[in-house]
């Protein structure tokens, strides 16, 4: 990899999965279709943005791509969730001196000279006055010093130029809002339309907030929960465990607390997520310059590795593809860091250690576990893993074995789903009705596409009786082409 010419050459396979949001910048067939080339593992549809055919088309495009090329890639629904938003002003902006006096009122209306509309009811209820009101994502920060009958009283502590329609956020207030909008009903329920891969919900507080939006999806549709305010973080373990994901959202966090804090909460949400045997994502910024410029600054590429040497099992691309100059370049440059990353971690021992998942799977873990120690302690390659609901896959993923990890399901829904686990190479195989059929397609598969080769030990991991999505609960060491070999013997 380079950072300052083309990201590079590195044939290795890519562990690490990569996110990246749709927008105006890719909006047309061939421009999903070089996201796809380049290495998206996952479309990410951000419904704080856009309307419902143009994520309908962005689905179908994907869709077509992924047929295209012959290779999974799921489609991720981020629903918008309780944001909060200033309303307009005459001329579309209005400048907020430090030091000056500022008045707050509820409502979505146009802004009157010297006050901020606020588009939240209990404004008056729930805001003290000595809390702080940050805006358009922390960069003017406001003090609560008054309250009247109709408005809060506010000092401008840092200013700026505030435009139309521009975020809010209450750090130190406990508000009253719904974990799922009107809105959010209605984007869900186009999204079961759709057929989504996965739903990322936004500003969850608690596990009953993960809890309602997974009551109105598709059942089985796995929930990402975003880490994105202090209450999350003061609920993460019971959120990890409703959730089958986390994704750590920097940008928002960034605005609810101290920015010199953001490095080892993260740290700490990569390494409950993988503790918990969920998937875990690190989002906002990382290559954000590439929104603009044609290459990363060297900041953004460690921001990434870092990343990756903590644990996450995706990296998220947001402005740089949806609205980037470069988002091709931006995928590219992502992929190039992770297999550069990943190559070194596998000439060590790597930093990721997880002794037991604490799940309450304990025996489809133990299996996993003990299927990736095999692996590594025989020097095997592969572990071929049979999974009717990507279970299997995602245990064995949580484990970081160094040998590649190749997933069969029957479902084309759990193949695409199996795009986002790290070190996993999904495939559709054929439904068969009992392991030794299954394991003997699975060898053909293996050495057909190159990942074995005949006298070859691969590990086998699956949940008998099959088709039934049983437990993970058998581990097989099989080697390729013995059975043949016998045949002939005996012939």
């Amino acid at each position: 990899m380079t950072i300052n010419g083309d990201p590079g050459e590195n044939t290795s396979a890519r562990q690490t999965k990569i996110i990246a949001t749709l927008g105006p910048a890719v909006a047309s067939a061939e421009a999903v279709l070089s996201l796809v080339e380049a290495g998206m593992n996952v479309a990410r549809l951000n419904f704080s943005h856009g309307d419902h055919e143009s994520h309908r088309r962005f689905v179908e495009w994907v869709r077509e791509a992924a047929e295209k090329r012959g290779v999974p890639v799921a489609v991720l629904q981020d629903i918008q969730g309780p944001k909060l938003r200033v309303g307009r002003f005459p001329g579309g902006s209005v400048e907020l001196p430090a030091g000056s006096e500022i008045l707050l009122v509820p409502g979505d209306a146009e802004s009157a000279p010297g006050s901020i509309s606020i588009d939240y009811p209990f404004l008056l209820e729930d805001v003290e006055v000595g809390e702080p009101v940050l805006l358009s994502d922390g960069l003017i920060r406001l003090e609560v010093t008054d309250r009247l009958s109709d408005r809060l009283v506010a000092q401008v502590i840092e200013g700026g130029t505030l435009l139309d329609h521009k975020g809010v956020a209450f750090p130190g207030t406990q508000l009253q809002v719904p974990a799922v909008t009107e809105k959010d009903r209605v984007d869900l329920e186009f999204g079961r339309s759709l057929g989504v891969d996965y739903v990322a919900a936004s500003f969850v507080r608690t596990a009953a907030d993960v809890a309602e939006v997974a009551s109105l999806v598709e059942p089985g549709t796995p929930i990402i929960a975003k880490i994105e305010l202090a209450a999350a973080l003061a609920n993460l373990d019971e959120i990890l465990l409703s959730a089958q994901g986390a994704l750590v959202a920097r940008g928002d966090l960034g605005v609810q607390l101290p920015l010199q804090k953001i490095p080892l909460i993260q740290q700490d949400i990569l390494r409950r997520a993988n503790r918990a045997g969920i998937i875990a994502i690190t989002a906002t910024e990382m290559l954000e310059s590439m929104t603009d410029s044609p290459r990363p600054t060297r900041a953004e590429v460690t921001d990434v590795a870092s990343a990756i040497m903590a644990g996450t099992d995706a990296v998220m691309l947001s402005a740089e593809t949806a609205i980037g100059r470069y988002p091709v370049r931006a995928v590219q440059m992502m992929d190039a860091i992770c297999r550069e990353v990943e190559s070194g971690l596998r000439e060590s021992e790597g930093i990721v250690d997880i002794a037991f998942l604490e799940s309450n799977q304990t025996f489809p873990s133990a299996t996993a576990k003990a299927a990736v120690d095999t692996a590594a302690n025989l020097g095997l390659k592969t572990i071929a893993a049979f999974s009717e609901s990507g279970n299997t896959a995602r245990l064995l993923s949580k484990y970081r074995p160094h040998a590649r990890i190749v997933a069969f399901s029957p479902d084309p829904v759990t193949r695409n789903r199996m795009a986002l686990m790290w070190g996993v190479t999904p495939v559709v195989a054929e439904r068969r009705d009992s392991t030794d059929l299954m394991i003997a397609w699975a060898e053909k598969h293996l050495e057909k596409e190159g990942f074995c080769e005949a006298g070859e030990g691969v590990v086998m991991v699956a949940g008998t009786p099959p088709n039934e999505q049983a437990s993970t609960n058998l581990m097989k060491l099989h080697v390729i082409g013995e059975r043949r070999r016998r045949r002939h013997r005996q012939g």
